[in-house]
């Protein structure tokens, strides 16, 4: 892959971030996907989140497309909103929680451990890595308190305006969108992505979801794992001057030996 290409995309998983880019990006920024409340609205009546299911609890010989269709419509039985609904209200009316609040106020102990009891929640570690009991700490904590977890995987819907504001903050009046894989890119102005509805169906995002955002020139990229509830923001000293993250987003400066996986590292200090 010529550096071009590796400006477009994420990097590996299983290899530290920035080293990654051979230099094209020097300085990477975590996003963290925030927890939010919604005035008068219950998490507890929406269809909010993964849908989280197991092999193992699939029935035998059973078709896995039609078992998780099934999964899906009884997940959605009795809810009041359904979750495309659910981002609409979240992206105009959500309250950001930040990491930080949510630690202090459920007793855990920093931004690597809450990411540890998230990421239990949804089934995405190792068994000698997962915390249940962390996870049902955070679980009871956001219950009591109406407070709505973060999706992985995904550009936030309450995250998707300070984003394009830190692309016209560069410059960018058109960004490129792609998917998850690099099979799609196109190009979409800033302006069609601010305000209004979230980008799911917006017409010249990618039928299956953006996953990357990258400016025209590979200046900026910001992209997001399909496990993690994080948006990674990369770009160089200069491409990201003036663009202020740490009013945008809570999160932290990547070292050179940040991974996908921070969890496993000893924290690196939340910059809002």
């Amino acid at each position: 892959m010529d550096a071009s290409d590796r400006r477009k995309s994420g990097p590996p998983e299983d290899v530290p971030l920035l080293p990654w880019y051979q230099g094209a990006f020097t300085h990477a920024f975590v996003a963290l996907h925030p927890f939010f409340t919604i005035d008068g609205l219950d998490p507890g009546v929406c269809e909010s989140g993964s849908l989280i299911l197991r092999r193992s609890g699939a029935p035998e010989e059973a078709d896995l497309l039609e078992w998780a269709d099934a999964a899906r419509a009884d997940r959605r039985r009795g809810k009041e909103i359904d979750g495309e609904r659910l981002d609409s209200i979240a992206k105009a009316f959500g309250k950001p929680v930040r990491w930080r609040t949510i630690g202090q106020d459920a007793g855990i102990a920093d931004h690597c451990e809450l990411d540890r009891a998230l990421r239990t929640h949804i089934g995405g570690l190792r068994r000698d890595l997962a915390d249940p009991r962390l996870t049902e700490q955070l679980l009871h904590h956001c219950d009591r308190d109406a407070i709505f977890l973060p999706t992985e995987g995904r550009f936030e819907p309450i995250m998707q305006d300070a984003l394009m504001h830190m692309f016209a903050r560069a410059g960018c009046r058109r960004i490129f969108a792609g998917d998850a894989f690099g099979d799609e890119e196109r190009l979409v102005d800033v302006e069609a992505l601010t305000g209004g509805r979230p980008w799911v169906g917006v017409e010249d995002v990618p039928a299956y979801g953006a996953r990357r955002l990258f400016a025209p020139d590979l200046s900026l990229l910001a992209w997001v794992h399909w496990d993690s509830f994080q948006t990674v923001i990369f770009g160089t000293e200069d491409s990201l001057a003036g663009l202020r993250l740490d009013d945008l987003f809570e999160g932290f400066w990547c070292s050179e030996d940040t991974v996908t996986y921070w969890l496993t590292q000893p924290p690196i200090p939340l910059v809002q």
